[in-house]
């Protein structure tokens, strides 16, 4: 197949869902697929190959940055025409007129990570801008539905709760995945000095289904107890942090799984409930496992439903206040799994980004075939 990537982002950021979407693309094309990606962004850094920029505007800058942006989309689209892909990768968007054109010229899947009523509903008590991409959200949002060739989620509940089945459209859902080799190694595991146990959280965002004052709350009742790294991609000098959360900036992965080796497990996002989901799969724990963590999960993930939870894997409930609460049973799974690494042959089977994005793949050539 000839796959055209639509994606508005940041690809110049080397957050998490950068190397998804750039993992993703070289799967599919060791898979024998070419792909091209199309990306709107505020920001562009250096050339990616591959990757077709195209610079907007944020959506509040200006009163002209809407017919800007109307522009921007317009010539992406007008380049994915030209590209003459089989089909679009969308990874989700608010409705624009172009790609909905697009999309009705096109066969086109498009990518859903996250339940977006909930998330928005959330968001528009925060401001009156949060207000209007709400509301603009529900009105526009069924056009894209109707004009969709499929749907993949990045779990279960997300198909369920936002009515994707409901549209009688193709629907698969396919957790999050990363590359991992059976030969690649774990990384190291370094007792620190202190004596006492690190555990390790990656936020790329300060928004509240990170869940970041569940961690400062645990932090705060467990000093002496606990100690966190907290690498982030935000501005934390606003948060009040207790004496035993170290802060990083955002690091290169060569960097972060330096922090790793200090830690005995990572911990998922801890906020989900604020969006009204219960199951996710989550990036920052594909990360932690990849090099061998052990893992603290405060909600559902995906790739393990209906599965017999591993002893590196301690699921706890999506509640607020939950960390803290259940900090006697982190304690205890800490010091069982310290010093303790998973053999990344055990971690494959759930997280190996070889088997999901051929089940990706497939769905996409299931969903060209039936158009």
């Amino acid at each position: 197949m000839r796959i055209a990537y639509i994606i508005t982002w940041n690809l110049s950021h080397n957050d998490g869902v950068t190397r998804k979407v750039l993992r993703q693309v070289q799967e599919w094309k060791d898979l024998g697929h070419e792909v091209q990606v199309f990306c709107a962004t505020e920001k562009k850094g250096e050339n990616i190959p591959g990757v077709h920029f195209f610079i907007k505007d944020h959506v509040w800058s200006s009163p002209l940055a809407a017919i800007r942006n109307r522009k921007v989309y317009s010539s992406l689209c007008d380049a994915v025409v030209n590209y003459q892909p089989d089909l679009v990768y969308l990874r989700w968007e608010f409705h624009k007129k172009s790609l909905n054109k697009l999309m009705n010229l096109i066969p086109t899947v498009i990518e859903i990570n996250t339940l977006f009523k909930g998330e928005f509903k959330r968001r528009s008590r925060e401001n009156w801008i949060e207000f209007i991409r709400y509301w603009y959200y529900l009105m526009t949002h069924n056009k894209f539905n109707k004009s969709s060739s499929g749907f993949v989620s990045a779990s279960k509940e997300i198909l369920e709760l936002g009515g994707y089945y409901e549209t009688k459209k193709p629907c698969s859902f396919i957790p999050n995945s990363i590359p991992i080799s059976e030969n690649q190694e774990t990384v190291s595991y370094s007792k620190p000095q202190s004596g006492i146990p690190r555990l390790v959280f990656i936020s790329s965002g300060i928004q509240p289904w990170h869940g970041m004052q569940n961690l400062i709350e645990l932090a705060k009742n467990s000093i002496g107890e606990l100690e966190f790294d907290l690498i982030t991609g935000f501005d934390a000098e606003s948060l009040e942090l207790p004496e035993n959360i170290q802060i990083y900036s955002f690091l290169e992965k060569e960097d972060f799984m330096k922090v790793f080796k200090g830690a005995v497990a990572g911990i998922g996002s801890a906020g989900l409930y604020e969006n009204g989901m219960d199951e996710a799969s989550v990036l920052k724990v594909r990360e932690y496992l990849a090099a061998g963590l052990p893992v603290i999960v405060p909600y559902k993930d995906t790739a393990f439903l209906d599965k017999e939870l591993p002893e590196w894997f301690l699921e706890l409930p999506n509640e607020a206040g939950a960390l803290a609460r259940e900090k006697e049973n982190i304690i205890i799974f800490v010091k069982k799994m310290e010093g303790f690494r998973i053999p990344l042959y055990d971690v494959i089977p759930y997280v190996g980004s070889k088997y999901w994005e051929a089940e990706r793949v497939k769905f996409m050539e299931d969903v060209l075939n039936n158009s």
